[in-house]
Parts: structure tokens; sequence; C-alpha cells
């Protein structure tokens, strides 16, 4: 017994040692469904498994690194009465369980059933009520019963080797188990709950008599989880602070655990939700406030307004913007205002558009907004008393004439005017909750265009406050370059000899002219099923590009439906709500009725069995059509586990550079996410494909979301039906051209999809003097004001370097996925790498050695800083040198850089 306990402890301090670096581990405990932030920022997150939604967790494909799941297990009660009578020895009368008597074999196999249970979904378990035999049992049987725990902990441990394990209160078995655990878990240190469940400051005798428990359980080499309890945010942050200089890990939260508490981390949220009604795409809460939003670095959550369903926001949401179009009904506003005002009290900050169409008087004062009445003729003018530099940002606009006017006695006005009586009215102002804005002073409609008065970047970010942002257009100081292709058209014959199908012509004079990262697409009915006679033919040609080094494959259904709506509807059985459509509901492949899973599933499986190698399979499907899918069409997607893009009218152009013809990065459908093109595709910019070379015009939208700030990715999109006309394939092969002149970095859309993808979840959290970012690994660039300073790469993790773009610092970060960053007021670092267009795979540094390694699509180019260090590179590339700047050119699409720098 003595050898094989040995082993078993060596086990488990190899898996510690491995996994954490002789680092304590951060925790999280909640019994909600934690956010992905937390899943991304906590090592071990502690959840109950009753509640944690296990099968969307296996539908989030893109979360390729996230914590280590740990599930609750109570193992000294049962309280959903799963239990035999003969194992159930008493009652818990505070938490209405029954005490479990793990000494008999028969209770032991139910318990290690529900183990088995769950093991496969979870890295560990937290055993509790170790010690509710006590409510139960003499005290002259303790001790049998602390033995028959000790012996069921040690079999378990035997049962599962490589699982976490960790128990609550284990003092009177500790010494016996201690050799088979990887933690233990204590509550209320020095903030707990009384037996009323109200919190309380624990007694310092209770303090000081689990102190030194929990110092000898420390001293041990056991790490130590503190859990307090309190709702006072400013203790929790203290309390927190305490706990970890003592040594051991905190977590501080409410009684209930359903909060985001205060760990080694000091959680920042970054969502926003955006309560709107109509349509989303008659709704300016989309269509304008998201992207500059996104911009920012918030991650906007849309939800659409309903009276009887207020959404249960979590805390990993910073505000609310509220923008309807239609206000709300009397009848409904008191349960909104209760809403929002408890939203308020829990510290979220609220931008409301059109406030007075959304609240009576009583309730605007409420607000510190005072509502009155016009007594200026409506007609009479109005001057413009106060207003922000950039007021008018694309289009000049004042009030409409209105009855009710509204201004701040509890805040600081933006924009401020005088009627003619002398009324002061403010339309725009900033309270200590948040702010509001009239629609017609934040927005101007003329035609089909909305404009921007005030500037919604400089706006929201005075609403909501300053964070650093998750960027999806950069990597590594380069623009992100992507190349997708739609599969119409890809039967289609060129008008020019020698007459090959569009297919082939793009794949001999494009994809493999320009050598670049291309995601491609077919329509499988079009190759299959819509023209017998040339199925053959086109599954080879499809083939062929599909074998492309540069090519991943991607499907565009299989019928191609030009309504998803209907095409669901026709698919549950209903007849569609477009009768005679202008190009029918889909493609005419005979005898087909249309089937979700059929466009989706079927068409993915089918491109993976006959058209790739064996190397590749289908990463995105791409939408057709309308390009507005149903949540459950997005579903299938995720459960595919594939990325799914299009949608998004990005099509600004010199004529009309305005934001409201730039897209966000998607749109969420409930808790799933579609993600838009970045970049709109020829058929906008050739009129509906009548002026064939005018795909040229997309180097304007290129051009206008790179300055003044860089709102989108260089992204080629297009239909094979370019290959068709001499016109569009010269259009191309300007486009390409264009685009590489910009020295980008050339990424799949997949790429491009996943950073979109973990934007929406990434973690921000706050550790002492450092910024803390947590992620997947391949979102990898955090862009911040100059203003805010350079980062300290010594002092900072997996930042490798940073470069000036449009008045912010766009930091570069390696692939780990885990970062700290040390900002300081000096850019004074020996060594950075400054741009590549490459992606890292790896980065070490120790005592002013780095070493940089890469990898391109293309190959490689790396530019990097260094003041004092002697710098080698693997391979041979060209070398030049400027400064203290370097340049290296390489043949190779893989290289590393070492620089030995002076102390």
């Amino acid at each position: 017994m003595r050898f094989i306990t040995g082993l078993l402890c060596l086990f488990s301090l190899l898996i510690w040692n491995v996994a954490y670096g002789r680092e304590k581990p951060s925790v999280a405990v909640i019994y909600s469904n934690p956010p992905e932030e937390i899943l991304y920022l906590y090592d071990w997150i502690v959840v109950d498994p009753s509640t944690f939604n296990m099968q969307f967790q296996k539908e989030r494909y893109y979360m390729k690194k996230h914590g280590k799941l740990i599930a609750y297990f109570s193992l000294g009660e049962d309280s959903i009465s799963s239990m035999p009578r003969t194992c159930i020895i008493g009652k818990n009368r505070t938490w209405k369980s029954n005490v479990v008597d793990i000494r008999k074999q028969m209770c032991q196999k139910i318990i290690l059933k529900k183990i088995q249970a769950l093991s496969g979904n979870y890295s560990g378990f937290m055993f509790d009520t170790l010690d509710s035999y006590q409510l139960a049992l003499l005290e002259k049987e303790w001790k049998s019963y602390e033995e028959a725990e000790a012996e069921f902990i040690r079999k378990i441990r035997k049962l599962y080797p490589e699982k976490i394990i960790l128990l609550n209160r284990p003092f009177e078995i500790f010494p016996k188990v201690k050799n088979y655990i990887n933690g233990v878990v204590a509550e209320s240190l020095f903030f707990g709950l009384d037996k009323n469940h109200n919190y309380i400051k624990m007694p310092e005798s209770d303090t000081r008599w689990l102190l030194k428990k929990l110092t000898e359980i420390k001293n041990s080499g056991i790490p130590v989880i503190v859990i307090d309890y309190t709702d006072n945010k400013t203790i929790a942050a203290q309390d927190a602070e305490q706990i970890e200089n003592m040594g051991f890990i905190p977590w501080v939260t409410d009684k209930n655990l359903k909060h985001i508490g205060t760990g080694v981390y000091q959680f920042i949220p970054r969502k926003i939700a955006i309560i709107y009604d109509e349509t989303v795409d008659n709704n300016p809460a989309h269509q304008m406030a998201q992207l500059p939003l996104e911009w920012l670095g918030y991650t906007p959550v849309l939800f659409k307004y309903h009276p009887e369903k207020l959404p249960e926001l979590d805390d990993s949401y910073r505000g609310i913007l509220v923008w309807l179009m239609n206000g709300i009904k009397p009848k409904n506003r008191k349960k909104f205002e209760n809403w929002l005002l408890k939203e308020i009290h829990a510290g979220k900050k609220v931008f409301l558009v059109d406030p007075y169409n959304l609240f009576d008087y009583r309730f605007l004062k409420r607000l510190g907004i005072e509502a009155f009445e016009n007594k200026a003729p409506v007609t009479a003018g109005l001057k413009l008393l106060k207003f922000p530099g950039d007021f008018g940002f694309e289009i000049k606009g004042k009030p409409e004439p209105a009855d009710i006017l509204i201004k701040p006695f509890n805040g600081t006005s933006v924009v401020e005017y005088r009627n003619s009586i002398g009324q002061i009215f403010v339309p725009v102002a900033l309270m200590n909750w948040g702010g509001y804005a009239n629609q017609d002073i934040l927005i101007k409609t003329m035609q089909d265009m909305t404009l921007w008065v005030l500037n919604p970047f400089s706006l929201f970010r005075k609403v909501f406050g300053y964070l650093p942002a998750y960027d999806v257009t950069t990597e590594n100081g380069r623009r992100i370059m992507t190349v997708h292709i739609d599969g119409d058209g890809f039967e289609g014959k060129a008008d020019f000899p020698p007459f090959r199908f569009s297919g082939e012509v793009l794949r001999d004079k494009i994809i493999k002219k320009y050598r670049v990262p291309t995601t491609a697409s077919v329509i499988v009915g079009v190759i299959t099923d819509l023209y017998p006679e040339l199925s053959d033919r086109l599954k080879n040609i499809a083939r062929s590009i599909f074998s492309l080094e540069n090519v991943e494959p991607a499907s565009h259904s299989y019928s191609h439906p030009f309504n998803w709506y209907d095409t669901l509807r026709m698919s549950e059985g209903l007849p569609p709500e477009e009768k005679n459509p202008e190009y029918g509901h889909n493609l005419p492949i005979p005898g087909y009725k249309p089937s979700l899973k059929k466009e989706i599933i079927w068409s993915i499986n089918y491109i993976n069995k006959y058209l790739t190698p064996e190397n590749k399979k289908v990463k995105v499907f791409l939408w057709t059509g309308d390009c507005v899918p149903p949540k459950k069409a997005i579903e299938l997607t995720y459960k595919a586990r594939v990325y799914n893009v299009n949608g998004g009218d990005t099509s600004a152009t010199f004529n009309s550079p305005f934001l409201y013809l730039i897209s966000p990065m998607g749109i969420n459908k409930g808790k799933y996410f579609q993600i838009y093109a970045p970049i709109q595709n020829e058929n906008i910019y050739t009129n509906l494909w009548k002026n064939f070379g005018g795909y040229v015009r997309v180097i304007q939208t290129f051009k206008l979301t790179e300055k003044p700030r860089r709102l989108k990715p260089i992204s080629l999109y297009y239909h094979w039906y370019s290959g068709q006309k001499i016109a569009s394939l010269k259009a191309l092969e300007k486009v390409y051209k264009w685009a590489l002149s910009q020295k980008p970095i050339p990424e799949y859309l997949s790429d491009y999809a996943q950073k979109v993808m973990e934007f929406r979840g990434s973690a921000i959290a706050r550790q002492k003097n450092k910024w803390i970012f947590k992620n997947a690994g391949s979102l990898r660039t955090i862009r911040i004001p100059l203003s805010e300073g350079y980062p300290d790469i010594d002092k900072s993790k997996g930042v490798v370097g940073y470069r000036k773009i449009n008045n912010s610092l766009y930091i570069s970060l390696d692939n780990s996925g885990n970062y700290e960053l040390k900002l300081s007021r000096t850019d004074n670092n020996p060594f950075i790498l400054v741009e590549s267009n490459g992606i890292i795979t790896n980065f070490e540094k120790e005592n002013r050695r780095y070493k940089i390694s890469l990898k391109g699509y293309v190959p490689l180019e790396i530019t990097i800083r260094e003041e004092g260090c002697h710098v080698k590179s693997s391979g041979n590339p060209e070398i030049f040198k400027k400064g203290s700047f370097i340049r290296f050119r390489f043949k190779e699409k893989t290289a590393s850089i070492e620089a030995t720098c002076k102390n």
C-alpha cells in the first residue's frame, strides 16, 4: 500500500507541475451558468451540474482553450431523495436534505454511478458535505464514518487518477487523504452567513480556528481555496486581497454563488445589452450602435423587447442601451422601470434613446431628468448653447419641434439649447447612471440613409467607460486579409476562349496565381443533381480546387435558399410566407423538398466525404440568398462545429462614406451568433452584376474602413461567376494587387471567424497594476489609445510587440491565450516585434533573451525593433536595416528570430 500511495502522490504532483508550473491555480465557484469570460479567465471553474448547460458548452466549438470544469458533488448528502431508505441516516434540516451513509458498499455504488455519469464531461469534482455525518451520528460513531469516508475518497482517486479532486472542509480526514487530492475548500474565513443566511463578519474566534486549520493544510503543500460571502463589492475586493496575501486562493461571492465573485482577478465586464423593437433590419440599435460599441471593445448582445419577458443580465454585462422605436406602452412601464432600476442598482450603466417616449414625468424625475412643457411656439428657433467639438459628426442636425422638453437636474449636458422664451433644453446628457439622447439629435435619416449627428465613438465611451479593446482586424501589426468565394456560378462557362467553366478560370487565373489563403465553396446540389450531365466534370473541378494548398473548403448549401426563414417554414411542413419570389425559393433541383438539415449538415458531410482530400474538412458554412438565417439554422452550424459567415452590408464608398454602410461583426440570434462578411461581395459593387468591372470600387471600402479608424480587415469576397467575364476578371486582379500592396497578413476566413467568436467572450480583468486578457489564443491583438502608454515587455506576459496605427497602439500577443499587460509611460523595450505577415507559434523570454517563432501562409516578412541586442534568425533571409529597425524577408513560411539584449 505504501508503494501505491507514493505512486499516486507522485502522479498527482506531476499533473500539478506540468499544468500550472508550480503556481497555484486561479479558481471560480459559480452555481449558475458562468459566462464564457469566466471559463477563459480562471484555471478551475466549479459549477453545479444540475444548472450548468453542458449541451451548449459542447456546441461552443470555438472555445479551443478554457479552464477546467469541476463538478460540485454532495458526497455526504442527497437532496433529491434518489437514495434508498437504507442509505439515509439522518436529515440536514437547514438545507432540507438527507445525510447519506457511505459506510455501506451499496450506497457507495450508487454514488460512484453518479460520479461516473459526470466524469465524461468534467475535469474533476468538488466533494461537499463531508462533515454532515456529524448531524446524524453519535460522536462515538464518527471515527468509523471518517475511516470509511477517507477510504472512499482513495477509491475515487484510484478510479479517476487524472481528475482534479477538491474537498470542502475535510479537516477530520485530511491526514488520510492529503496525498490523493488536489485542493481543499473552506468557506467563511472572514465573511460568511448566519443561520438565517444573512451576511455577517465572522466572529474572531471562528476566524482564528479556521485560519489555523487552513494554514496547516497550506503548509503541507496542498492549495487552499477560501470562499467568503458578501454583497458589498468594496469589502469583496479587500477580502480577496487579504485572503490571497495569506497564501490562499480567494473567491468572494454572493450567498447563492450565482454571481461573478472576486478571486485572484478583478473581472471587468464587456457586454452591452441592446434592447430593441421592430425587426433588427429596421432598427438603428443594430444597424448604427453595434459597430462603434464593438470598436470600443464592448460586446453588444441584442434582446428584442418583450414587455413580459425582460432579459436576465448576469455580471458579465457592463451596460444597457435602450433604443425602442415605438417606446413603451403606459401599461408596461412599471415592470420595465423596476427592471431598469434593479440593473442600475447592480452597477450597470444605461443609455436611453428618447427617454420621454419610454417613461412618464415621475420616473424621469427619479432618474434626475426634468420633463416640462415647451412654452415657446414650436415653430420658433432654438439657440445652440453647448455642443462637443465633433458635433455634426457625419451630418448637421437639430431637434425636431416638440411639445415636451427635457433637461437633467443631476447630470452634465452634452448638447444644450435655449428656446425663444429662454427655456433651457438638453437633448443629450451624461448622468451618474449613464446618459440619454433624443434620437433626432443623435442620428438623422435622409432618404434611405441614416447618419450620425453625434460622434458615437466618443459618446459611448463616456457613457460606458474605457477598457482596452480586443481587435479582430489586425494581427502582428498588419491588417488581416481574407478571401472567400460563394458557390454561385461554379457551373457557368466563361464567355471568352477557351470557354472553360468559371471554376476552372478562377482556379488557374486567380487562386493559383495569388497564393493567399482562400475559402472556396460550392453549392452541392448544383454539382450533384441540378446538371446531371455535368456532374462528374464539376466534381473533379471542385476536387482540384479543394486540393490546392492555399484553399480551405466551405459549403454554400445544397440548393441555395433565397429566403432562410421560408426554408425553415417549408422544412417544418408550413407554407412559405413569400408566395412567388422572383428567383424562386431555391435552385430548381428536381424532386427536392426544402430541408434545413440537408442545406447545412448534409451539404457539409457530402463535401467532406466526396470532394476534399483526407487532410481537409469544411470549416465554414457560407449563407446564401438573403443571408438572414433563423436561429435554428445557425444552431445547426454550431452542431456541425463549423463557422457560419455572410450577411452584413459593408459597402461604403467615396460617394457614401458613412458608418451606416459599415456593418458590425455580426448578429446574435439568442445564444447563437451569425458572423457577417467583413466586406460585401462584387454583386453589390457591380450594381447587381450589370457593370462587370465594378468590383474595383471595393478598394474605396477598404480605404474608408482603414482611416480614421481601422474598422474592418481587407476582405475579398466574390462569386465564381466573376470568372465568366474579362472585365470582372481584370477587376479581381486589380483588387488582389491593391490588397497585397498594403502588406497585409493573409489568413483564412475561418481564422477571422474564430477571432470574432473569441471577441464575443474573451475576458478582461485587473490584477493589481496589470491588465489581464484571456481567450482561446487566436485573438491576438489588443488596441489602446496612445495616451495609455506602452507595454513593458519584460513585466508583461505573452506580449510580443506593438505598432502605432491611426492614433492607437496595436499590441501583439502570442498564441498562449493567457496574457498580462503592464503599461509604462516610456517606450524603452530593448526588443519588440513591430509587424509580420505570419502568426506567432511560440514566444520565449528570460533575462533579456527573446525568441519568437512564426508561421505564415505565405513566405514570411518580419520587422523588429532592437536597442543594443545581438539578433540572429533561422534560415537565410534578406535583411534590411534602418536605425534600430531590422526587416527580415524569408523564402520559407516558418522562421524564428532570437535576440540577446544588454541588461
